[in-house]
C-alpha cells in the first residue's frame, strides 16, 4: 500500500550518498557496474540454496539476464527511480476510485514517461545492490524508496493474479483527501508455486485446514492424498458449544441487522459475566472487529456490565496499537499467574488471534462473539472474490463462509495447546448452529460438538461449563494417556498399531 506521504519521503538521500562515494571511492561503483553486467548471479545462487525460496520475487529467467544498461550506472538508476516516483504522484491525483490490471498500468507508464517493463523488473535487486555498495546501515530510512522499488518489480513481473486499486481517500477518513494505491495479490497459488515446482513431495498440515476441498482450488494443485484426522486424547479435553440465545430467549447474533439490538448486547454481556464468575483463571473473548468491540464495550459500560465483570476478574482490551496490546497481554498473564484471573477482549484477525497461545490457566474458556466475516465492502475483497469466481469457480458466499469459519476455529483453538491442556469453546451466535457453518469447522471440534450442545441458552452454557470443569478437575496421570494420546516406542512399532494407522488413513 502506497500513499502520497510515502512517495514524498523519497528524498535526495541516495543522490548525496552516490555523489559522495563517487568523489571518495569511485572504484566501488565501477566494480558494482561490472558485477551488474554479469547478471544477478548472487541472487540466483541464493535461490538455489533456499535463501530466497520463501520470497521468490523474481522468476528464474530474470536471474539469468544481465541488468539492463539504463539502470546499471548508479546516477542513471536514481534518475530512473525519480521518474517513476513522479509518475506515481501524478497517478495518485485522482477524485474517484481507479481499478486496473498490471498490464494496463505498464502500458500507461510507457506511454506517458517512456519507462519500459524490463528495467522495472530489476528495480528491487538493483536497489539492494546499490545499498550494499554505498554501505548504508540504517535501512529504516530507506523504507519509502524500498516500497517503490519492490512495487516496480512486482507490477512488472506478475501481469496476472494481481490488481491495482487507487482510492482518493482512506475509508477511515473519507472527508480527507489522502490517495492510496493498493497492489493486491488475488491468487494465493503464486506464492506457493515455486515450492510445488521444486520439491517432489509437499505436505500441507494444520489444525484449521477445513474444509479440505477448498485448498486445492485456492492453491491450484492436485493433491495425491487428503486426510482429516481426529485428536488422540485420553479424555475429552475440549467442550465446544453454541450459545444461540440469552436467558430471555432472544436470539444472539452479530448479524448486521441485529448487532445494534440492545437485547443482543445485554445477553452477550450477561454471558461473559456468568462465564467470568464460574470459570477460573483466564477467559479470552474474540469480537468480529475493533469497531464492533468498541461499541459493545461502550454499551456494557452504560449498562453496568463492565463493573460486574471486574468484580470477578480483571479486564484487559486489545487495541490496534501493538505496544498497548503487548502491555495488556503482559498484565493479563500476571493476573492469571497470581490467581486473580482475567478477561481479555480481543479481535479476530488481530495480533492475539494469530500468534498468541493461551495454554492451561491462561485460557480456560474462549468466547467467539459472532461470526468473523471479513469486511465485504472492501474493494480489494470484491476484486479477489471476482477473481476466484472467474478463475476457480468459487462462489462468493462459499469463500466468505470458509474464511470466517477458519478464523473462528483459529480463535477458539488458542485455548488448547497440548495433550494435558483443556478448555471451553463457546460460539456465541445462532448462525453457528446451521449445518453450512458448523460443517466447515475442523473435524477435531465437530466430533466433540454433540447435538445437545448446538442450541443453548446462557444458563445452559454455564451449567455445561461447570460440569465440564468438574470432570477436568479429576486426577489425571501420564499413565492414563499411554496407548491413547501417548505411545511408547514399542506400541508405535507394534503390528496392531500400524494396522490401526492404516485403517485410519484409508477411512479418511
Amino acid at each position: 500500500m502506497y500513499n502520497c506521504i510515502t512517495l514524498c519521503q523519497f528524498s535526495v538521500f541516495f543522490f548525496s550518498s552516490a555523489s559522495k562515494i563517487k568523489d571518495t571511492d569511485a572504484e566501488r561503483l565501477k566494480d558494482e557496474y561490472k558485477r551488474l553486467v554479469q547478471g544477478l548471479r548472487d541472487a540466483s545462487t541464493a535461490r538455489n540454496t533456499d535463501a530466497h525460496l520463501a520470497n521468490p520475487v523474481l522468476p528464474d529467467e530474470v536471474l539469468q539476464e544481465a541488468v539492463p544498461g539504463n539502470i546499471r550506472n548508479a546516477e542513471h538508476f536514481l534518475s530512473f527511480l525519480s521518474r517513476l516516483v513522479e509518475y506515481l504522484k501524478v497517478r495518485l491525483r485522482i477524485q474517484h476510485v481507479v481499478s486496473e490490471s498490471p498490464a494496463s498500468f505498464l502500458k500507461d507508464i510507457y506511454n506517458k514517461v517512456c519507462i519500459e517493463r524490463k528495467p522495472l523488473r530489476f528495480c528491487a535487486e538493483r536497489l539492494h545492490s546499490l545499498t550494499r555498495t554505498l554501505q548504508l546501515t540504517d535501512i529504516d530510512d530507506l523504507s519509502p524508496v524500498t516500497l517503490v522499488a519492490n512495487f516496480a518489480t512486482l507490477v512488472s513481473t506478475y501481469t496476472k493474479g494481481f490488481n491495482l486499486i487507487i482510492e482518493p481517500f482512506d475509508d477511515k477518513t473519507p472527508t480527507i483527501i489522502n490517495p492510496i494505491l493498493h497492489f493486491s495479490c488475488m491468487d494465493a497459488s503464486i506464492a506457493v508455486k515455486p515450492i510445488f515446482d521444486r520439491f517432489q513431495s509437499v505436505v500441507i498440515t494444520s489444525g484449521t485446514l477445513s474444509p479440505l476441498d477448498m485448498y486445492p482450488k485456492i492453491l491450484d494443485f492436485r493433491p495425491v492424498t487428503m486426510a482429516s484426522f481426529t485428536m488422540t486424547l485420553a479424555r475429552s479435553s475440549i467442550c465446544p458449544m453454541i450459545c444461540s440465545r440469552g436467558n430471555d430467549q432472544v436470539s444472539i447474533t452479530s448479524k448486521f441487522e441485529s448487532r445494534e439490538d440492545i437485547a443482543v448486547i445485554r445477553n452477550y454481556g450477561n454471558l461473559l459475566v456468568e462465564i467470568s464468575c464460574s470459570v477460573p483463571d483466564g477467559v479470552v473473548c474474540f469480537f468480529t472487529s475493533y469497531i464492533y468491540m468498541e461499541s459493545i464495550v461502550a454499551s456494557w459500560y452504560e449498562q453496568g456490565i463492565i463493573e460486574k465483570i471486574q468484580k470477578n476478574k480483571l479486564l484487559f482490551i486489545e487495541t490496534p496499537d501493538a505496544a498497548e496490546t503487548s502491555v495488556a497481554l503482559h498484565n493479563y498473564h500476571k493476573a492469571c499467574e497470581n490467581g486473580r484471573g482475567a478477561v481479555l477482549l480481543s479481535v479476530a484477525r488481530g495480533k492475539v488471534s494469530e500468534g498468541i497461545d493461551f495454554d492451561h490457566h491462561f485460557g480456560r474458556a474462549v468466547i467467539m462473539f459472532g461470526i468473523p466475516y471479513v469486511y465485504t465492502q472492501s474493494r480489494i475483497l470484491k476484486a479477489r472474490l471476482e477473481y476466484l469466481r472467474d478463475q476457480f469457480q468459487i462462489r462468493e458466499n462459499d469463500f466468505l463462509t470458509f474464511d470466517a469459519m477458519r478464523h473462528a476455529a483459529q480463535c477458539v483453538g488458542r485455548a488448547l495447546r497440548g495433550k494435558t491442556d483443556y478448555g471451553i469453546m463457546i460460539f456465541a451466535d445462532k448462525r453457528f448452529s446451521r449445518a453450512d457453518k458448523r460443517g466447515k469447522l475442523p473435524r477435531w471440534i465437530q466430533e466433540h460438538m454433540k447435538d445437545s450442545l448446538l442450541n443453548l441458552s446462557t444458563d445452559e452454557v454455564v451449567q455445561v461449563s461447570k460440569k465440564f470443569l468438574r470432570e477436568m478437575a479429576q486426577p489425571f496421570r501420564r499413565e492414563d494417556q499411554l496407548g491413547h494420546s501417548l505411545l511408547t516406542l514399542e506400541q508405535l512399532e507394534s503390528v496392531d498399531m500400524k494396522k490401526k494407522l492404516d485403517q485410519t488413513i484409508h477411512h479418511n
